[in-house]
């Protein structure tokens, strides 16, 4: 009798990482990588960092950094990121909130959702490099953190409060969930 063998399994299955979840509008979006989000109900769109090392599947974003792009500490309007593969289109997560960034109080700790990724965030946009007011591992696209970026409309479900430009940003941990 193999008695290691389905702890193994078990082990395996319930992997966990952690990471940082900012929030976009994505009803406002008409260009996600994936195209729009459709038919998944109860989850949220979200976008995974290209360079989240445990979220992310495929090649990253091709692109370049081009600081003349950046006006001040903002991304110029109009900027066009680097193109992105589809490899994560369609890969769901289940996020929890493990508390706010950088310290900042949050309520709903524990709580969690479900997210569809349905964007990339290229660590070689402009939306992305040029904020340099924004700690390099709170960007989405930083090469040391799991980053997703999450749908506003999910702020309130992990936090119990609504999403305004003011919300901290969240501590969250990660695993893989079926749509």
């Amino acid at each position: 009798m193999h008695t290691a063998f389905p702890f193994l399994l078990f082990a395996a299955a319930s992997a966990s990482y952690s990471g940082v979840a900012t929030f976009n509008d994505y009803a406002a979006q008409t260009n996600t990588v994936c195209g729009p989000k459709v038919g998944v109900s109860g989850t949220f769109g979200a976008a995974a960092g290209d360079l989240s090392p445990d979220i992310w599947s495929g090649d990253k974003c091709s692109g370049s950094i081009d600081y003349s792009l950046c006006d001040g500490e903002n991304p110029v309007s109009g900027y066009e990121g680097p193109s992105c593969p589809t490899t994560t289109c369609g890969q769901c997560w289940q996020v929890c909130n493990t508390g706010g960034y950088g310290g900042a109080t949050v309520g709903g700790v524990g709580n969690c959702i479900i997210v569809d990724i349905i964007d990339a965030c290229p660590s070689e946009s402009a939306f992305n490099f040029c904020k340099t007011e924004v700690p390099a591992d709170e960007r989405c696209g930083s090469s040391s953190t799991n980053s997703l970026d999450i749908d506003q409309s999910a702020y309130q479900a992990l936090t119990g409060t609504a999403w305004s430009s003011s919300s901290p940003n969240l501590l969250i941990s990660i695993n893989s969930a079926s749509c």
